[in-house]
């Protein structure tokens, strides 16, 4: 019997282990299902999808005439060629290890009867292994960031990253839970605000029956009932305390995680350096004093 209990354990564990193995991350990126706007005029972000490869190389490969496709349909052009141009790019995963991705290509356009290049790069992508009729294949997703037309576009600041900063953190100290379903967990988020709610009604409840109990004390003089009440007024008092504990225990908790746990990734696109902003820079005045000037760019 105990034998085969190790078994079932050990089986059980090894079914964990290949479901995870079928996800290219635990948490399926912010991007999939909701391509990120517009951050800057010289690119725009294209999601492509192949759900019939049997490897990594297959889907990748799979992709390249949706993205030809999509930017037919964007740019109102048409796609001669596609050239492979490699080069080595890096984003996080869930456990804020970089992986390295090489997937990059170059479009031949051909407009008014002539050829212009624009240059593409896969930001991310994700994948999960389905079974259909009996064999694995991936469900595959990417997002490119594509040069529009006639500009020169630099996507050395696009990043897909898995933290979050302040965001998740004030999120879950006003809320236990917000910031874990903002960052993408859904179901860490479900626990921290079901506990949350759960011990509160336990302090609402446990409260309330010490309360009953000691009125029950100041309205008879029977010894026994008086014995009696407060030693169940005592029970629910330290049952309150437990729940009291155990609030501050997962709203400390929940703020940790809010912090230093991984969300789904999401992208992050950083400003150009000629973008508007504001800077405080020193000066000297006519009369030789020294001034500090504002500066605002637009």
């Amino acid at each position: 019997m105990k034998s085969r209990l190790i078994l079932i354990i050990c089986s059980l564990l090894s079914c964990c282990v290949f479901t995870v193995a079928q996800k290219s991350a635990n948490l399926r990126p912010k991007w999939v299902g909701n391509t990120p706007g517009n951050h800057r005029p010289e690119f725009y972000f294209i999601e492509v999808h192949s759900d019939g490869s049997t490897s990594l190389h297959g889907a990748r490969v799979a992709v390249k005439q949706e993205i030809a496709s999509n930017v037919e349909r964007t740019d109102k052009v048409s796609v001669s060629e596609i050239f492979d141009d490699k080069s080595v790019q890096n984003y996080d995963t869930d456990n804020n290890a970089a992986l390295q991705s090489t997937d990059s290509y170059q479009l031949h356009l051909t407009v008014e009867g002539a050829s212009r290049p624009i240059k593409t790069r896969r930001i991310d992508e994700y994948w999960e292994t389905v079974n259909r009729g009996g064999i694995n294949v991936l469900d595959y997703h990417a997002l490119y960031a594509v040069e529009r037309n006639g500009s020169n576009a630099d996507f050395s600041g696009i990043s897909s990253v898995s933290s979050y900063g302040a965001s998740g953190l004030w999120r879950s100290a006003i809320v236990p839970g917000w910031g874990q379903f903002y960052k993408g967990s859904v179901l860490k988020g479900g626990l921290m605000l079901g506990g949350t709610v759960a011990l509160v009604g336990g302090i609402i409840y446990t409260e309330t029956t010490r309360q009953d109990y000691m009125n029950k004390i100041s309205k008879t003089h029977n010894a026994g009932n008086i014995r009696e009440y407060k030693n169940r007024a005592d029970n629910f008092a330290l049952g309150r305390n437990i729940c009291i504990g155990g609030l501050a225990a997962l709203y400390v908790y929940n703020i940790i995680d809010a912090i230093v746990a991984p969300g789904a990734r999401h992208i992050v696109v950083k400003k150009n350096s000629d973008s508007s902003g504001y800077a405080l820079l020193p000066s000297i005045t006519s009369d030789g004093g020294l001034a500090l000037c504002g500066q605002i760019t637009f």
